[in-house]
């Protein structure tokens, strides 16, 4: 998992704005469940955030996560 999550580091270091599951899937050479844990990780640790939003596909779920990479951690809103 140590190499999910540096290779999505790595990836999403450069990234502005919201993104998908399905947009990180096809820029890197992880498999989809590595993918989702690693944003998992992300997202316990805080540095990552996410909102649910509608899916455009006609077909599939209604909605999915759309997540944003900080890169430092945020602070805990509870």
């Amino acid at each position: 998992m140590a190499r999910a999550v540096s290779t999505l580091r790595e990836i999403l270091k450069d990234q502005v704005g919201e993104f998908t599951l399905a947009e990180i899937d096809g820029r890197c050479d992880l498999k989809t469940c590595e993918i989702s844990m690693a944003l998992c990780y992300l997202l316990k640790q805080r540095y990552v955030t996410r909102v649910a939003i509608k899916s455009n596909r006609i077909l599939g779920r209604k909605s999915i996560w759309s997540y944003i990479y900080y890169k430092e951690r945020q602070p805990n809103v509870s």
